[in-house]
């Protein structure tokens, strides 16, 4: 398995999932969802860029409460993959997102994991974002 090319696919093709949920593009079932909670470990949580730690559960529920929140464009600039340890990968990447007319960049760690089965076979074990500066802000 090339694990870095899988590390970048999955980032893209998790972000397409939560432009399109956000934005009502896929259907409201347990199926489409699966998507997002099939490839979230158990323990995995998220750093915000304010520094709070949410658990899966919050998360998931979260996301579940957004669908078709609003229009919102999502992409992924700088995917540099920083190191792979056994079958743990580190990543980071800037998640760019507008809404309305206001755009906002994170630069977001995150550790994934082999795992055979699942989406890109990779599971998603932590991410920590921090806010990135606008051009000309």
């Amino acid at each position: 398995m090339d694990i870095e090319s899988h590390c970048r696919k999955e980032v893209a093709e998790l972000h397409a999932f939560f432009q399109q949920w956000f934005t009502g593009e896929l259907p409201e079932t347990a199926e489409a969802f699966d998507r997002l909670a099939s490839v979230m470990a158990e323990g995995f949580h998220i750093v915000s860029p304010a520094g709070r730690i949410m658990q899966r559960g919050k998360i998931l529920d979260a996301v579940r409460g957004g669908y078709r929140s609003g229009a919102i464009k999502i992409w992924i600039k700088n995917h540099t993959h920083r190191l792979t340890i056994g079958d743990v990968a580190l990543v980071t990447y800037e998640e760019w997102q507008t809404t309305g007319d206001e755009t906002r960049g994170r630069l977001s760690s995150a550790l994934l994991r082999v795992k055979a089965g699942l989406f890109n076979d990779l599971q998603w074990l932590h991410v920590h974002e921090t806010w990135l500066q606008v051009d000309g802000a």
